[in-house]
């Protein structure tokens, strides 16, 4: 992974939530892409993968919502969402209508964690991303791993690493239906600096590599 961060991106989006929601975002999350050396289609089948963290990344900026739904604003996209914790579940908008494609990553996030007992805080927020859709960097994960990052920040809950890259992966599999395996959200979420990542799908034991 190299330490790259988009300024102009946050600038923009910083931006975005002051023209939205008058007012300064109080966290910044970023959740990288990643590419992989080794395991195309096989993570989900039990193989072993050779990831590794990109330069190109979502970013989330976020505040704590005072009222009983969250509020998010998709910047490359044009477009928003607002959904409460209980629409979530039932992959609608608060107001009852379905959410666009994009707005089910988010949404489902929101799902995952209160089916695991975990509390969810209402938030505003604003996102976009310099991971190219459809590229095969995994643009969809970086997006789960920045909102699940935002609702455990701001319910002050830790998990470990790889519970967050299950929980991620389950939000995919089960919430937006694609069967996808565990690499991409744990690529996004365990990437380091200037190392590779080495996984054992079948046991989710894994180790860095220079």
């Amino acid at each position: 992974m190299i330490p790259t961060i988009n300024n102009l991106l946050i600038n923009r989006i910083f931006s975005r939530f002051q023209d939205r929601f008058h007012s300064l975002p109080q966290f910044v999350v970023r959740a990288p892409g990643r590419i992989n050396l080794l395991g195309e289609h096989v993570d989900y089948n039990g193989g072993f993968v050779m990831p590794a963290a990109i330069d190109r990344a979502t970013y989330l900026v976020f505040s704590a919502a005072n009222e009983s739904t969250s509020t998010i604003f998709a910047d490359d996209m044009q477009q928003e969402i607002v959904i409460s914790n209980e629409s979530a579940i039932k992959r609608t908008q608060f107001e009852g209508s379905a959410l666009p494609d994009w707005g089910l990553y988010p949404a489902g996030i929101c799902s995952v964690l209160q089916q695991q007992g975990i509390a969810v805080i209402s938030l505003k927020g604003v996102f976009a991303s310099d991971v190219p859709i459809g590229a095969g960097l995994s643009s969809s994960a970086s997006v789960e791993v920045a909102f699940l990052n935002a609702w455990l920040t701001l319910g002050g809950n830790t998990l470990p690493l790889m519970e967050q890259a299950r929980l991620c992966q389950r939000a995919e599999n089960e919430y937006v239906g694609v069967n996808c395996g565990i690499m991409d959200q744990f690529a996004s979420i365990c990437g380091q600096t200037d190392r590779l990542l080495y996984l054992d799908c079948r046991t989710l034991e894994w180790e860095t590599l220079p």
